[in-house]
């Protein structure tokens, strides 16, 4: 018999309302029912869960992050991947996507064969949801800290070897449109289901609208490390501002874009295209100091990280903080902050039928933060993995 807990007490946020002290009860790994205290019946041996007036909301999803608390998604071990889930639960995930760096094809088989086992033998945070490859198929003049000599075109053959070693679970391939073959290798992503994003390219805005009509649907990273907008060549961000078919990442942190420009990007796409990542690299809750993310150094220092001439490399934020700095710097409903964080990504990835809102029938995937966004639990399909 599975186990029924019942959170109460709490501001439930929903796809379609809010509900003030409202009532979550799920049983076993799926939420059962959803409503007010009167609505909802509570059976007698549940297990009760004290919202003690916080927020109940859906657990965050980060479909592009590196690495945390000294280890990155390149150790290509379970282990790594597993402390990587615990260290993500404590700041409200519930699921991440293991993301990638332009690397040799060895070590990317590596991370794979890495990821399956996490998703295979589970994890004891958030739940690893497949691999995010950022890279190697990128722009030289974009590279940001990739190594330079890992950076290559689009391989059919490459990827579909990466993708079996993987059990199938590659969910997004970040890659430079502008590379010679790139819509036949859009095509076939777009065939198997995985996200085509454009990123750390130089591209026209033509060659852009082009792999929009081949299968490209999101950006990675908006604004960071693609050509920017000019008024007579639109580049990447003039494309990705003005066509529907494209979801956003945005980093949050009030580094890589400025808050005005994070309006903008809102302004444009609409609350339901813009998806909150922290590519965050292992330097996250760690001190300032020299890390390592790939074959490059980058020092952290004040918080920001930088490779050794200066240019941003990843970032330390967490998806707390992301969905925090939204409301306190762009001015946006917590609500829409955390619809940034968990329902669009959810959507983007296409599995919003299980996950990213607290409904009947999905995955019991849930956060109780403060009005703050400070995370008091995390709950991961029905267990909870991290608790104050």
């Amino acid at each position: 018999m599975k186990e029924v807990n019942v959170i109460k007490n709490g501001r439930v946020l929903t796809p379609f309302k809010t509900i003030e002290k409202g009532v979550v009860v799920f049983e076993g790994e799926k939420i059962v029912a959803v409503g007010r205290e009167n609505e909802v019946r509570t059976p007698k041996s549940a297990k009760i869960i004290d919202a003690s007036d916080g927020v109940v909301a859906p657990g965050f999803i980060d479909i592009h992050v590196h690495g945390g608390k000294g280890r990155d998604v390149m150790d290509a071990s379970y282990e790594a991947i597993n402390e990587l889930s615990k260290f993500f639960a404590t700041h409200g995930n519930t699921a991440f996507v293991a993301t990638t760096i332009s690397a040799s094809r060895s070590e990317l088989l590596k991370v794979a064969k890495a990821v399956r086992l996490a998703m295979e033998k589970g994890t004891d945070g958030a739940e690893v949801l497949g691999i995010h490859m950022e890279g190697p198929y990128m722009s030289p003049d974009e590279r940001g800290a990739h190594a330079a000599d890992q950076i290559r075109p689009p391989s059919l053959e490459e990827f579909q070897e990466i993708w079996e070693a993987s059990n199938r679970a590659v969910r997004m391939v970040t890659l430079a449109p502008e590379w010679a073959g790139s819509e036949k290798f859009i095509e076939n992503l777009r065939s198997l289901g995985v996200v085509a994003s454009v990123g750390h390219s130089n591209a026209t805005y033509s060659q852009v609208v082009d792999a929009i009509q081949h299968g490209l649907r999101h950006a990675s990273h908006t604004f960071h490390r693609m050509r920017g907008f000019h008024h007579r060549e639109p580049g990447v961000v003039g494309a990705v501002l003005v066509h529907d078919e494209l979801t956003a990442e945005l980093i949050c942190d009030n580094v890589h874009v400025h808050p005005t420009a994070m309006k903008l990007l809102v302004k444009a796409k609409g609350a339901n295209r813009v998806v909150l990542i922290t590519d965050a690299i292992r330097a996250v809750g760690m001190p300032n100091g020299e890390y390592k993310v790939g074959k490059a150094t980058v020092i952290v220092k004040n918080g920001v990280s930088r490779s050794a001439v200066g240019e941003l490399a990843g970032s330390t934020l967490t998806m707390d903080r992301a969905v925090r700095n939204m409301v306190k710097s762009v001015g946006l409903p917590l609500q829409t902050a955390i619809k940034m964080a968990a329902t669009n990504p959810a959507t983007t990835l296409g599995i919003d039928k299980v996950k990213g809102s607290v409904k009947p029938g999905k995955d019991a995937d849930i956060v109780i933060i403060d009005e703050e966004v400070n995370v008091y639990m995390t709950i991961v399909k029905g267990r909870v993995v991290y608790a104050t």
